[in-house]
């Protein structure tokens, strides 16, 4: 809530996400609340842009904050957030009953924007049990937590878009295993 908007995508920016991001995931997971986290990128936005040029590139990601924030409001996500590391790429935290229900989400979000824009959208996803990663962080620990988490799911997700431009579009969202 106290987190600016990018102004580009209208999505929260990076920055007062992540400053709350590890206290909120340490409170849901404490309270038994299991938490599911992505990240997707929209795939060779800079070709896309050199190609077109600068206004069409901020129009697509304009777009993609809007189509996220319309599905937001249309899935039925419990106690979740989209946010944004800066151009293209897309951060989305919930509430989630199950890894399969919170990719299921993802898997939504992702065909709403891979309709919605010019580009694909690339996604890895993983779910935060409460059950058995709660009690292995420390309370002061949850910033380097996220830290890491964030920083396996950035190299799977390069994997995948690298995987994607070797002609296999179609492959699934990634999901890893944080435990």
């Amino acid at each position: 809530m106290l987190a600016r908007d990018d102004p580009i995508s209208g999505l929260v920016a990076w920055p007062g996400y992540f400053a709350r991001l590890p206290a909120l995931l340490g409170d849901h997971l404490h309270s038994g609340r299991s938490v599911g986290l992505s990240i997707g990128q929209v795939e060779n936005l800079s070709g896309y842009v050199e190609d077109i040029g600068h206004v069409a590139g901020v129009e697509l990601v304009s777009r993609l904050g809007v189509t996220a924030r319309e599905w937001l409001l249309d899935d039925d996500v419990r106690h979740g957030c989209l946010a944004t590391f800066g151009a293209g790429e897309i951060v989305f935290v919930a509430e989630a009953r199950s890894e399969t229900a919170y990719v299921e989400h993802v898997g939504r979000l992702r065909a709403a924007l891979v309709d919605a824009l010019p580009r694909s959208v690339s996604f890895v996803a993983t779910f935060l049990d409460a059950g058995s990663i709660s009690e292995s962080v420390a309370d002061d620990g949850w910033q380097n937590f996220c830290v890491q988490v964030i920083a396996r799911m950035e190299r799977a997700l390069f994997a995948q878009m690298g995987a994607r431009r070797h002609h296999r579009p179609n492959l699934p969202i990634v999901t890893i295993s944080i435990r």
